[in-house]
């Protein structure tokens, strides 16, 4: 009878054993399913952009270049600095190509000119000064080229068109041997093929959000005046300011729609 009793309790213990030790265990992790990389299969987003640029022009001079009556002429310029806000919309087709097109307002530019005409009549001197602005849509296409510590590099490039804008003019001039005069040129806006060259870094600073600071090149075309005076018929072009470039820099904020967050590991207990 004792013996029974001993085979009973060492089967007990056996069998209890297991159940005992992985009572004791640790929770065991399992992989959770694959999960899915912001934008790697495509996905639309939103941007938003701010920014400073240089600007400079190849060159300026009247209509008709030389002015009637004049045989001899020297044009000098100056631009400044402008700001900008832009928005727009894109598509990203894979991790590492994507388009969007944007719209943007530049604005706080100024144009200083300068000239020494001479010809039969005299010489004369004159000094313009007048606020640039410009509307520019682009449509561009970027390259990703890798992420590494949720920092992707990009470069890319755009092409669109620009509306540039000169304000009235305020014109100051000297007429050798008459005296000083002013006077002022109504505004004037023209339309142009504008393209753009850009580089820059974008943070991951969620799956969904980025931060872009970038560097971009923007040729704008030509800006012009209106006529040189308020009673003549705007038709009539007064000067032209010449191949206007952009050297920008910009900060923006990229939003991707319908991103999947990555699955946190499952945990089963025993």
């Amino acid at each position: 009878m004792r013996r029974l009793q001993y085979l009973a309790f060492a089967a007990v213990t056996l069998f209890l054993a297991p159940v005992v030790q992985a009572a004791d265990m640790p929770p065991v992790l399992r992989a959770s399913a694959p999960t899915v990389e912001p934008v790697a299969s495509g996905g639309w987003y939103l941007r938003g952009d701010i920014g400073l640029g240089t600007q400079r022009a190849h060159s300026w001079h009247y209509n008709p270049n030389p002015p009637l009556g004049i045989t001899d002429t020297t044009y000098q310029h100056s631009l400044s600095s402008t700001m900008f806000i832009g928005a727009g919309i894109g598509y990203a087709f894979n991790s590492w190509f994507r388009v969007d097109g944007t719209l943007e307002y530049r604005s706080g530019g100024r144009f200083m000119g300068r000239d020494i005409l001479s010809g039969p009549g005299g010489a004369y001197e004159n000094v313009l000064d007048s606020n640039m602005s410009s509307v520019v849509a682009l449509l561009n296409g970027y390259i990703d080229l890798g992420t590494w510590w949720g920092i992707t590099p990009y470069v890319g490039a755009g092409v669109g068109y620009a509306w540039n804008r000169l304000s009235p003019t305020f014109d100051t001039g000297v007429v050798v041997g008459v005296g000083a005069s002013s006077g002022m040129i109504n505004a004037g806006t023209m339309g142009n093929f504008a393209w753009a060259l850009m580089a820059g870094l974008a943070w991951d600073v969620t799956p969904s959000t980025k931060i872009e600071i970038g560097y971009r090149y923007m040729q704008m075309g030509h800006f012009r005046s209106g006529a040189p005076c308020p009673l003549c018929t705007t038709a009539v072009v007064n000067y032209q300011v010449r191949q206007v470039n952009a050297h920008d820099l910009r900060i923006g904020l990229r939003y991707a729609f319908g991103v999947v967050p990555a699955a946190a590991p499952i945990v089963a207990r025993y």
